[in-house]
């Protein structure tokens, strides 16, 4: 496999579609709304970690290919869509 060629093709054009549904699902790993509720506080604490586990090996793999924006950076206001 060869990830020059898989980054080179996910910042081209053709492939921006590609990266925004990779970065899709990322982000939806790391929603609160998509871990289960479970009965117990242990059963809880689990599905909590195993949720960030998978979150964290995704973000490594996909890092590897493409450049993940850090969730902890700023962003410009004007880049924002807000009035």
């Amino acid at each position: 496999m060869d990830k020059q060629a898989i980054k080179k093709f996910l910042d081209s054009g053709t492939g921006q579609a590609t990266k925004d549904y990779l970065l899709g699902q990322l982000a939806e790993l790391r929603d609160i709304d998509s871990i289960d509720e479970k009965d117990t506080p242990t059963h809880q604490a689990l599905e909590v970690k195993a949720q960030k586990r998978a979150y964290n090996k995704l973000k490594d793999i996909l890092s590897e290919i493409m450049t993940i924006p850090d969730e902890n950076e700023e962003v410009d206001i004007r880049d924002s869509f807000i009035i």
